[in-house]
């Protein structure tokens, strides 16, 4: 191997902690501050373009044109972010979308003194995703990813990666059931050797609940209440190589007039050293949309997920 791709290496080790995890935080990164903030137990919510980082089926829910950004701001000097467009057709909902990762400046210290800076780690990845819903409460959907990873601005690798998942709206009112596998492909191959892609198996389950008062005369008034809905979800997560991760999420929106909502949002993960508590709270207003989370990542401190979205 070429001394510039050992110090690339090098520097994948002291960020991911893992050989084989080079480009894998990228990959596996939500793209949605809403599924973020419930821990990312979503992969049974039908929430549209939001449902890209965890089930493609469900885009099948999206019935207008539907724009979103996220941004994350990690625990370094890191960051990331997603720009996303899902469109309804006759046959189903498409969507595509460009993620990013930044790992920040590292100063590399040569013999003799010489000290240079450069990129520590960037990464890009586009997705083109479909969700298609068919009868009796089933939706499928699959995602194709390109990506191209980049270490200390010398060693490149750039490949293909899949997504599938299926969602259905159970008999029992309110209750959905939802699996999906993602990152399927033949792994991330730097110089001669590959590493293998994150392959993560999802499963799991979500309850919605929605009250509304009957109509009156107050009902457009931005300061009165005119209805509650409650989401609740589990789920299990196995990533290749690592144990299996639960997960749970629950959502509470208040509706005000016709147009004005505000949901609080809070999950917990079960099992998981990285992290375990996620808050956030979403607003929207019309054709648009504002959410943050927070994600407790233990020792290390807090990332912030903030995201943006219209609908048209």
């Amino acid at each position: 191997m070429s001394p510039r791709f050992l110090l690339a290496a090098g520097l994948t080790l002291a960020l991911a902690g893992t050989a084989g995890a080079a480009g894998s935080p990228t990959l596996r990164r939500s793209l949605s501050a809403r599924s973020a903030a419930m821990a990312d137990a979503y992969c049974a919510v039908a929430g549209g373009i939001s449902s890209l980082s965890t089930n493609p089926a469900g885009l099948a829910a999206a019935r207008r044109p539907q724009l979103d950004t996220t941004f994350t701001s990690g625990v370094l000097d890191d960051s990331f972010g997603f720009l996303g467009w899902a469109q309804p057709l006759p046959l189903g909902t498409a969507a595509a979308g460009l993620s990013y990762y930044d790992a920040g400046k590292v100063d590399l210290r040569y013999a003799g003194g010489r000290i240079e800076t450069r990129t520590a780690q960037r990464d890009f990845v586009g997705h083109l995703a479909w969700g298609l819903p068919l009868p009796g409460g089933l939706s499928v959907g699959a995602t194709g990813k390109y990506y191209r990873f980049e270490l200390a601005q010398e060693a490149k690798a750039s490949g293909f990666a899949g997504d599938a998942g299926a969602q259905w709206k159970t008999p029992l009112k309110g209750l959905s059931l939802g699996a999906a596998l993602q990152n399927a492909g033949p792994g991330v191959k730097f110089e001669a050797d590959r590493d293998p892609l994150p392959l993560t198996a999802r499963g799991g389950a979500s309850w919605s609940w929605a009250s509304r008062p009957a109509a009156t005369a107050k009902e457009e008034s931005l300061s009165s209440l005119t209805g509650t809905r409650f989401l609740a979800s589990a789920e299990a997560v196995k990533v290749r190589d690592e144990a299996v991760v639960g997960a749970l999420g629950s959502e509470l929106a208040m509706d005000f007039g016709a147009t004005t909502s505000i949901a609080l949002r809070a999950g917990w993960r079960l099992n998981s050293d990285a992290s375990r508590l996620t808050v956030g709270v979403g607003m929207r207003e019309g054709r648009f949309s504002l959410d943050y989370a927070m994600a407790e990542k233990r020792t290390l401190g807090q990332v912030h997920h903030a995201g943006f979205g219209v609908r048209f």
